[in-house]
C-alpha cells in the first residue's frame, strides 16, 4: 500500500513539474515573439533614420 502511495506522490510531482515547465516554455515564447518584434520594429526605424540621413547630407553638397 505504501509503494502505491509513493508511486502515486511521484508521479503527481512528476506532472506538475511538467505543467509548470510547460507553462514557462509558452511564456518564453511570447517573450522572445515579443523582442523580436521590437527589434524588428528598432531595425526599420534605424534603417529609415539612415536614409534621412543620407539624403540631408545629399542636399548640403
Amino acid at each position: 500500500m505504501l509503494l502505491w502511495v509513493l508511486l502515486v506522490l511521484s508521479f503527481l510531482l512528476v506532472a506538475g513539474g511538467l505543467a509548470v515547465i510547460g507553462r514557462l516554455a509558452f511564456r518564453l515564447a511570447g517573450d522572445v515573439r515579443h523582442f523580436g518584434r521590437a527589434v524588428g520594429d528598432a531595425t526599420d526605424r534605424i534603417g529609415r533614420s539612415a536614409a534621412e540621413l543620407e539624403e540631408a547630407r545629399a542636399t548640403l553638397r
